[in-house]
């Protein structure tokens, strides 16, 4: 993985549960737990090695000290994993389980079988219901469980991290900046479409004009906005990710300070490796400050992902040139803009990042009934989907396409057979949204956004169990069949599981 992971390391605490070595019970009388234990605590050092493991005391009854002592040390770590080795009827360890679980930490509960499924059962029956974060599994193989396991300790590198918002809460139009957007295009706009010049002119000249935005969460993508206090606080509480507001004002500064002939560099380089180029070298130029820009403040700030109300500051005059392609060139580098200051789509965006290693595709889609299929669009991909040592996306340069003849989108071509898993979490919600599919065509069409992956999908079903009011209409896409490693992650962290396609 080329993005940068939480500075601490990662601590996980290992339980083991089970019975007295001369008890009567499962695996059988007799039964050295501590051969077990060895060959468990041999794996994981030899398989995730870059992991610090605490090891407790085996459980073989309800010691109170030992329980206690136990959960203070779940709490220190960053997750547990409990095993389940063994059984012979004392209530205690099920009691003691359970409190571990209760322990507000991502948990595994990992049983041998044939070994602790009597306990195994008991506890998860008893906390099934109540919304931990808890992802279980079964089995006589110890590798069956490293799937899961790194799941985990990829997801948990998550805790501490920032995410930078740029987002205004008061509309005043800035003129001079989206006349500025015009500028380089204007040659071939009084050509080809005079009347929107002329339209343009009205509106600038109109003291009371101002195009619509949303500065109260009603926009789909705003989920934050209906109460950011409360949206931060969940935030924190399932995610440990905080929420930081930028001032958007210093965006201008920085786009100000860049080095034309240093952006010229990164423009020319956009033109040669594109198969094709519409906007004039002044608009891709300007995309090319803006990407220095933002490179700068994320490097001044030391955050690596970040969401601008990009649409929004596009109308108002907050943004002097499309970030389009200023997202997918940051993607290469492992720092990420996602558009439109959507919170719930940075989330997913990063929750699917650490379980894959691969940065997903925010989009929104349109539905095909009649022939199952999904069309994924949005003016801009990262560059590498299938992954930092994956095969780079290519791509032309064009207009943007909801303002059609303005701004510069890198129009991305996707894998053709690639199976994708789609996801959108709610943050209010604490739900998770999981579609899959598989990639049959680019379309290339002048309506809507101008990236467009072509997705055969289960349509009707999607349209019967689709959820506005939770999870908008953004979504999120990962090149790979990822279904079972992100309902590793949601039941990890505790969140509901909607699979929209079933």
């Amino acid at each position: 993985m080329n993005f940068k992971l939480n500075y601490k390391d990662v601590k996980i605490e290992v339980v083991f549960i089970g019975k007295p070595q001369w008890e009567a019970g499962w695996p059988y009388l007799g039964y050295d737990n501590n051969k077990t234990i060895d060959s468990i605590r041999k794996h994981l050092s030899e398989k995730f090695n870059k992991i610090e493991f605490n090891y407790s005391e085996i459980i073989t009854t309800y010691d109170k000290e030992l329980v206690n002592q136990i959960k203070t040390d779940i709490k220190a770590a960053d997750g547990a994993i409990v095993f389940t080795i063994g059984h012979y009827g004392d209530p205690g360890i099920v009691q003691a389980g359970i409190e571990f679980i209760e322990s507000k930490k991502p948990v595994i509960l990992a049983n041998y079988i044939y070994a602790g499924d009597h306990t195994f059962t008991k506890i998860f029956s008893s906390v099934k219901d109540k919304n931990y974060q808890l992802s279980i599994l079964s089995s006589k193989n110890l590798e069956d469980f490293d799937r899961m396991f790194g799941n985990m300790f990829n997801l948990v590198r998550l805790r501490g991290k920032s995410v930078l918002v740029y987002a205004k809460d008061v509309i005043k139009m800035n003129w001079e900046v989206i006349l500025g957007l015009f500028n380089p295009e204007r040659m071939r706009i009084a050509k080809n479409h005079p009347e929107f010049l002329d339209q343009v002119g009205k509106m600038s000249n109109d003291e009371e004009f101002e195009f619509y935005t949303d500065t109260v969460g009603l926009d789909q993508a705003h989920q934050w906005r209906k109460d950011e206090a409360l949206y931060k606080e969940i935030l924190k509480n399932v995610f440990d990710i905080e929420m930081i507001r930028g001032d958007p004002e210093e965006i201008l500064k920085y786009y100000n300070e860049v080095n034309t002939d240093q952006a010229k560099k990164i423009a020319q380089k956009w033109m040669e490796n594109a198969s094709l180029v519409e906007p004039t070298e002044k608009t891709i130029l300007n995309s090319a400050k803006l990407y220095l820009a933002f490179k700068n403040i994320l490097k001044d700030k030391d955050i690596d992902i970040f969401t601008p109300d990009c649409g929004t500051f596009l109308l108002c005059g907050a943004f002097p040139a499309y970030p389009c392609m200023a997202f997918f060139e940051l993607s290469n580098e492992g720092k990420y803009g996602i558009c439109e200051s959507d919170m719930d789509s940075t989330i997913s965006f990063l929750f699917g990042l650490y379980l894959t290693g691969r940065p997903g595709y925010v989009s929104n889609h349109t539905f095909d009934i009649k022939k199952n299929q999904i069309t994924y669009m949005h003016c801009v991909a990262p560059c590498n989907l299938q992954g930092p040592e994956g095969p780079q996306a290519p791509y032309d340069i064009v207009y943007h396409g909801e303002t059609h003849f303005l701004g510069a989108s890198p129009r991305v071509k996707f894998p053709i057979g690639k199976p994708v898993t789609t996801i959108k979490i709610s943050v209010f919600e604490k739900k998770i949204s999981i579609r899959t599919g598989k990639i049959i065509d680019n379309i290339v069409d002048e309506k809507g956004c101008v990236s467009k992956m072509l997705v055969e999908s289960d349509v009707e079903k999607i349209m019967e169990n689709y959820d506005w009011d939770a999870f908008g209409w953004h979504r999120v896409t990962f090149i790979g069949d990822w279904k079972e490693d992100f309902i590793n992650g949601a039941k990890i962290l505790g969140l509901e599981i909607v699979e929209d396609d079933k």
